[in-house]
């Protein structure tokens, strides 16, 4: 459950809350993109640790820290899925699975500090402002807002059943599966009810109408974020460059 956190927006006051958030997510696609550029360990562990002190600067480390402490069992898997196919002779390097297993973490990691800074009134508002049809910015936004509230309901239902006696993390797996059935129910009737009354504050603010919408506000980039953007295109030359110029380096025999 730890890991819906580092995807829930914290409010602060940091420069790294105040970028566009266009330049926000500039940054965690160009991260991304370098780590799919790189198969060596040692690249994927420079791009860790540029997320290091932008999610100090960001003031949400611990949350990020979270989200990889939270995904590290996925990460563990990815690393042994990698390592059979070491074993069986796939002719990759010792270090390849290590490597593979740092990429996811710093693909969703890229994200999650992306969302830990950025609102989702700010990312409609950025999508809204690049044309994207207003439908699906509204159910891109609601997607983002609910999400981590359905996933505290679940915990909340989780701990009430628990209260009851119900013993959800004893038994093997196909039993903690069994168990958590009457989870379902309780969730089911509160994002149903959640959902009408949604469709009614829609309906009573005048949802669908053919006037056009405007915004209060206008995104608009200043000094600082041309310095990010800067500093983002300067990322992904490099990278490009050490992967056409250089040859494939690696740390383990």
């Amino acid at each position: 459950m730890m890991v819906y956190r580092g995807f829930l927006f914290k409010k602060a006051d940091t420069l790294l809350h105040r970028l566009d958030p266009r330049v926000k997510f500039a940054m965690a696609f160009a991260i991304i993109v370098c780590s799919l550029l790189f198969e060596e360990l040692l690249a994927l562990t420079v791009l860790t640790v540029v997320l290091l002190p932008l999610a100090r600067l960001g003031k949400v480390l611990k949350e990020w820290l979270q989200t990889l402490k939270g995904l590290s069992f996925l990460a563990i898997f990815i690393f042994a899925v990698n390592l059979v196919f070491i074993f069986f002779g796939s002719g990759k390097s010792w270090e390849f699975p290590a490597a593979m297993a740092l990429r996811f973490l710093v693909v969703v990691s890229a994200f999650s500090l992306f969302f830990l800074v950025t609102s989702p009134d700010e990312l409609g508002l950025a999508l809204q402002q690049s044309k994207i049809p207003f439908d699906v910015v509204f159910a891109l936004t609601m997607a983002i807002r609910f999400v981590p509230v359905l996933a505290l309901e679940i915990q909340t239902i989780a701990d009430a059943q628990r209260s009851k006696g119900l013993e959800l993390d004893r038994g093997n797996l196909l039993m903690r599966i069994k168990r958590r059935i009457p989870l379902l129910i309780p969730l089911i009737v509160s994002s149903v009810k959640r959902s009408l009354e949604i469709a009614e504050a829609m309906e009573s603010r005048g949802y669908g109408s053919d006037r056009p919408r405007t915004s209060l506000y206008q995104l608009k980039l200043r000094k600082v974020d041309y310095l990010f953007l800067l500093a983002i295109v300067s990322l992904l030359a490099l990278s490009i460059y050490i992967k056409l110029v250089f040859p494939p380096f690696t740390l383990l025999p």
